[in-house]
This record gives C-alpha cells, sequence and structure tokens, in this order.
C-alpha cells in the first residue's frame, strides 16, 4: 500500500491509479471508480480532497464517510476487496 502526504494527495496528478473525491460524493458515484480501479491493477483514492486539490476533511462527515466504506459492498457485483 502506498502512503501519501498530505502534499503528494492534494498535487499528485490523477490518472488511472490514484483519484481524488470530495466527501460530498454519492456512495453510489464512488462506486465507478471503486470497480474501474478493482478491474485494472488497484488505485487509491483520496476522499475529502476535491479535485482542485482543496483539503475538505472527514471529520465533519462520519455518516458520510461510513456510507462511502460500505460502497465496495453496496454497490459493487461481486463485492471489491
Amino acid at each position: 500500500m502506498i502512503q501519501y502526504t498530505i502534499q503528494q494527495l492534494t498535487s499528485h496528478s490523477e490518472g488511472q491509479t490514484f483519484d481524488r473525491k470530495s466527501i460530498k460524493i454519492a456512495a453510489k458515484d464512488l462506486a465507478i471508480t471503486v470497480v474501474a480501479f478493482a478491474n485494472a491493477d488497484g488505485g487509491t483514492i483520496a476522499v475529502g480532497v476535491a479535485d482542485d486539490g482543496k483539503l475538505e476533511g472527514i471529520d465533519e462527515h462520519p455518516q458520510q464517510v461510513n456510507e462511502l466504506l460500505r460502497v465496495p459492498f453496496d454497490y459493487c457485483q461481486p463485492t471489491v476487496k
């Protein structure tokens, strides 16, 4: 597993193995990226970082975090590890 610094999460180029997603993303929409990475060689999704690199954080959204963590089970067939 690759570990990123905050600087890397906000400035790394999005591509086939790295994507930033707002904490406000709908769970169903996040599933698209999860499935795409699962069908490729994997990847990293930085939730709580907007597409422009602005940090939004996740601490203020515990219910949303829980919903997003359930995406591989609730929206992916078969389930994604």
